[in-house]
C-alpha cells in the first residue's frame, strides 16, 4: 500500500489494506492441511484471519521391550552421549548373556568431538572387546540409524576413525556377528553407562552392573515394557 502510494499516487484506505491481507492470509491458511500447535495466543490469531484450525493428532503409544539373546550368544547395547560447548562426548556399553546376566560393561571419555563419533565409537569399542573376549557370537545393538548405516556404507564414518572402523569391520566377519537397532526408551542401561563416561579419564571396565545402571537393568530382566510416544 505504501509503494502504490508513493510510486502511482494511489491512496487506499486503512480498512480496506486490512481487509485484503486479512483475505491473503486466510487464502493461504486454509489451503494447508498442517496441524496447528496448542498455543492459545496462536489460537486467537488463526480465528482472527478466519483460518480453519486442524488440531494435532493424538500421540501414539509403543510398547518396547529389550529381548536377550538367544543360547551361547552375547549381547551388548551401546550408546553414546554428549553435552557442553564445545561438545564434550563418551560412549559406553554393556554386554549380557542369555540369562540377562551382566558379564561385562564399559564407560569412555572421547574428548571433543560430535555425537556421531561417540556412537561410533561405542559399537568399535563393543567389537574389540568381544573379539578379544572371545565372545564370537556377537550381536550388537543401538539405538543410532547412522551406526547401522555405516556398517553398510564406510563413507559415512569420519576420516580420523575410519581405519579403525575398517579393523573392526574385519573383526566382525571372523565372528557369528550381526546388528540391530533399538528404540532409544529400551536403551537405557548404555545411555547411562555413556554419562558415566563422562568425567572419566580413560576407558573404564566394569565385571559388575553399575550402581547408575542398576534400576534400568533390573527392569529390562524383568522383562518390563518400556514406552514410546510418537505422533499418529
Amino acid at each position: 500500500m505504501r509503494n502504490q502510494s508513493r510510486f502511482s499516487n494511489k491512496k487506499i484506505h486503512w480498512r480496506v489494506a486490512i481487509n485484503l491481507i486479512v483475505a491473503n492470509v486466510s487464502l493461504s491458511g486454509n489451503n494447508t492441511s498442517k496441524a496447528a500447535c496448542n498455543s492459545i495466543t496462536k489460537f486467537s490469531i488463526l480465528k482472527t484471519f478466519n483460518i480453519v484450525i486442524h488440531p494435532p493428532k493424538a500421540l501414539k503409544i509403543i510398547e518396547v521391550l529389550w529381548h536377550p539373546p538367544i543360547f551361547d550368544w552375547i549381547k551388548c547395547n551401546t550408546d553414546g552421549a554428549a553435552g557442553g560447548i564445545p561438545s564434550k562426548v563418551a560412549c559406553g556399553g554393556i554386554f549380557r548373556n542369555n540369562e540377562v546376566e551382566c558379564i561385562g560393561c564399559f564407560a569412555q571419555n572421547l574428548g571433543l568431538s560430535s555425537s556421531l563419533f561417540a556412537e561410533l565409537s561405542g559399537a568399535m569399542q563393543a567389537i574389540e572387546i568381544a573379539h578379544s573376549k572371545g565372545w564370537f557370537n556377537f550381536w550388537l545393538e543401538t539405538d543410532s540409524m547412522l551406526v547401522l548405516l555405516a556398517f553398510k556404507s564406510i563413507s559415512l564414518v569420519p576420516w580420523r576413525i575410519i581405519t579403525r572402523w575398517d579393523n573392526c569391520l574385519s573383526l566382525s566377519r571372523q565372528m557369528n556377528f550381526f546388528v540391530t537397532h533399538i528404540f532409544r526408551e529400551c536403551n537405557c542401561c548404555a545411555d547411562r553407562l555413556a554419562n558415566v563416561g563422562m568425567p572419566c579419564n580413560s576407558i573404564l571396565w566394569m565385571n559388575e552392573i553399575h550402581l547408575q545402571v542398576r534400576a534400568d537393568y533390573i527392569r529390562d530382566r524383568l522383562s518390563l515394557p518400556c514406552y514410546r510416544f510418537v505422533n499418529g
